[in-house]
């Protein structure tokens, strides 16, 4: 049967038995040495694929295994590879007894003696798709290749493969591993998205250029980024890149990336990437002007903090200035005017000498000669008297003119001073605004 595959040549015959029974495939022997060459071992999947009964193939000629009516171009290919002991694979029709009818593929080859004789047939078969489930079955892969192809079309991601011939072997040194990536790196598929990155309108465009093309590997970061993308045995998530386009524009990108491994070689890279540039150019911006902003706003706050001293001290020489003239009101002036003899009704102008002089420092002077309320030099005075308690009869008297007049600068007073018809004591109002 030739040379021995097992590794164990003391693997139980049972155990091979038991696994060829349970196999998914059908998995049929004939014994070649006798007449008819009669069917020795069958499985039970060989029943379920031909749907033949194992009592119905068992113990009969190899022709049983065929099925019911096999072409006539089928029977002869089997009838010669059983004549000469040789290898053939037919695809042939399964009737079920439901009355479904199937396809399966039967493959026939010799199992050699220690002499190369043929001793054994051995005889495998599996399902395969009847012509309408081969076609529906290619609708529905060629719908989702439109539908895979239309997605990389429109989406916003960089989708692209890099392929590597010869593949790179896994145990190799790490720094030789990263200088595979940049040398032998080719794209293998790139979307249009992928090619904007490079400045470039189609992905056809960058299939078959090298990474090393648009990945500077003498840039210290590309390295950094590549030689922990071999670390992590070649599969990462959001790793920053940067890509250099045909212009010489570095374009910074996120990249996801998973390997296709087998032997333990990587024959591809899979990869999905965004180019983030605008919004790391906006965030740079964004950092920018608040390091701006905070610089202003520090250089405010200096200066509201001058401008606080200033203002404390312009208060303290306002208060200064205050106290030096109630000084010299107190102090000079009206101990002065206690002295002045006084002749007929001087004494009155005296007295309102003296209420002028204690309010020299109040706002009252400054209120009542806004230049807003247009109030005359003799309805200012009129206003004074008034404030100090005199009546009107006693300001005729101290201003020798009428008293109705001094009753019309009164109301001329009142109206310009906002109290017309508000029944607000005109004299309460001047006290108020000392």
């Amino acid at each position: 049967m030739g040379r021995n595959t097992s590794r164990d040549s003391d693997l139980p015959a049972s155990l091979l038995t038991q696994a060829v029974m349970d196999a998914p495939w059908g998995f049929a022997i004939t014994d070649y040495r006798r007449n008819e060459i009669p069917v020795v071992f069958v499985n039970r999947a060989f029943e379920s694929v031909c749907g033949l009964e194992i009592d119905e193939i068992l113990g009969k000629g190899w022709r049983c295994l065929l099925g019911k009516n096999p072409e006539n171009h089928t029977l002869a290919q089997l009838q010669e590879a059983v004549r000469q002991a040789s290898h053939c694979t037919v695809v042939l029709q399964a009737f079920r007894k439901d009355g479904s009818c199937s396809h399966y593929e039967l493959s026939v080859a010799p199992v050699l003696n220690q002499s190369q004789d043929a001793s054994h047939l051995t005889w495998m078969c599996r399902d395969i798709p009847s012509q309408s489930e081969r076609e529906q079955h290619l609708a529905a892969t060629n719908e989702d290749e439109e539908r895979y192809t239309n997605y990389l079309q429109i989406t916003a991601e960089a989708i692209w493969r890099l392929d590597f011939k010869p593949p790179i072997q896994l145990d190799m040194p790490e720094s030789q591993q990263v200088r595979e990536i940049f040398e032998n790196g080719v794209f293998g598929e790139v979307n249009d998205a992928g090619a904007r990155i490079y400045g470039l309108n189609k992905g056809a465009e960058v299939i078959g250029c090298r990474l090393k093309k648009f990945m500077d590997p003498s840039n210290s970061e590309n390295i950094k980024w590549v030689t922990e993308f071999v670390r992590n045995r070649f599969f990462i998530k959001n790793l920053i890149s940067y890509e250099k386009d045909t212009n010489g524009k570095i374009h910074t990108c996120i990249n996801n990336m998973a390997p296709g491994i087998q032997d333990n070689q990587v024959h591809s890279i899979w990869g999905a990437s965004m180019d983030v540039s605008e919004h790391r150019e906006a965030l740079q911006a964004l950092d920018q002007s608040q390091k701006e902003l905070i610089e202003k706003t520090k250089a405010l706050e200096e200066k509201n903090t001058a401008l606080r001293e200033l203002i404390a001290s312009i208060e303290l020489d306002k208060k200064d200035y205050k106290d030096r003239i109630t000084a010299n009101i107190e102090r000079v002036l009206l101990p002065s005017l206690d002295r002045i003899q006084l002749k007929s009704n001087s004494a009155d102008y005296i007295e309102q000498h003296r209420q002028a002089l204690e309010d020299l420092t109040s706002s009252f002077g400054l209120r009542v000669a806004d230049v807003k309320l247009k109030l005359t030099s003799r309805e200012i005075e009129v206003c004074n008297l008034v404030k100090n308690g005199l009546s009107s009869k006693e300001i005729a008297n101290m201003l020798k003119i009428a008293v109705h007049t001094v009753e019309k600068h009164r109301r001329t007073a009142r109206s310009k001073l906002g109290l017309a018809n508000k029944g607000i004591n005109l004299r309460t109002y001047l006290k108020s605004i000392q």
